[in-house]
């Protein structure tokens, strides 16, 4: 009995000591665990906290009164795939999420590319402030500055129709052109801060492996393509899964910057759940179109890692 209690305390001695080096560790730095808390608080808050109301997609939940709400099963999933205005949102994100993929995906990636063949250092600086600078915007400011410099009037857009001899185009209430605004406001208010993510990763590569390269006589196109796009790969793949993670998270954008008048091409999963399940009261049948806008985007995130993983053993987890 004496021998186990010793192990026991030879088990237990390492652990708290551990512990009291952990403690110690955040008490010292207990200023930065407080700052974390506020922005923890408002992800728990608007986050997790709404996933304790996932039931309320199997109810009839505001659509009657509150004594008479009931389970309905997949009723709500099933009136959503019959409806044509959720399959028109449906196909609106499906195709503006491509067009922000494959156009606005390659663009930091080219922009970091760029900046790391910069050799003056003060230039280098300046452009990563100007193109990081509108991450910081909300889409209130964002869909304003566009608003002034592509107004039909009194604008940019409309110096140029006038220098063209065209009519300018009205791209905010635009069917055919609002999908365009919508991608190309995307890339320019986050091609900025995905670049500074690149070039943070090129600048972890071995500057030896070019050197070795240039004196095996590879150019410029051939150090950047074997050596740079190689060497940052997997950011490259970890950027792609978690932009398909978030690839049908389109609201504030749309909200904002497209008109109902605009609706029939620019209308997308989130501003139609919005639609019925805020503005309308549907509560429940809202609830269903999120949990099955969610369910996509973990499938496409869950299906690109396996893929990336089976490709190059390369992925999130």
């Amino acid at each position: 009995m004496e021998v186990i209690r010793t192990s026991n305390s030879a088990v237990s001695g390492p652990t708290l000591s551990r512990t009291a080096s952990i403690l110690r560790s955040i008490s010292k730095q207990r200023q930065l665990f407080f700052i974390l808390v506020i922005p923890l608080a408002v992800y728990l808050l608007f986050e997790y906290l709404p996933m304790l109301k996932l039931r309320w997609a199997f109810t009839n939940f505001g659509e009657v009164p509150q004594s008479q709400v009931s389970y309905v099963g997949l009723n709500n999933f099933i009136r959503l795939i019959h409806s044509a205005s959720f399959m028109n949102a449906f196909k609106n994100t499906l195709i503006i999420s491509a067009m922000k993929l494959v156009f606005g995906f390659p663009i930091p990636i080219i922009i970091a590319l760029m900046l790391n063949e910069i050799n003056a250092r003060l230039f280098k600086k300046t452009v990563q402030t100007i193109i990081y600078f509108p991450h910081f915007f909300s889409w209130v400011v964002i869909g304003s500055i566009w608003f002034l410099i592509l107004a039909p009037q009194n604008s940019v857009n409309s110096q140029i129709a006038t220098l063209t001899g065209v009519e300018p185009v009205y791209w905010f209430a635009s069917k055919e052109h609002i999908r365009e605004l919508l991608v190309l406001t995307d890339i320019w208010a986050g091609a900025g801060y995905a670049a500074i993510v690149y070039l943070a990763a090129i600048t972890s590569v071995d500057p030896t492996l070019y050197e070795a390269a240039k004196v095996d006589g590879a150019g410029k196109i051939s150090q950047i393509w074997h050596i740079t796009l190689a060497s940052i790969r997997p950011t490259i793949v970890i950027m792609l899964i978690f932009e398909l993670g978030k690839i049908l998270n389109i609201f504030d954008q749309v909200l904002i910057m497209a008109a109902p008048v605009v609706y029939e091409t620019a209308d997308v999963i989130q501003t139609y759940a919005y639609r019925t399940g805020i503005s309308e009261m549907k509560i429940g049948y809202g609830m269903a179109v999120s949990i099955f806008k969610a369910a996509i985007g973990f499938t496409l995130v869950l299906i690109t890692n396996r893929f990336a993983r089976k490709i190059n053993d390369e992925g999130v987890f």
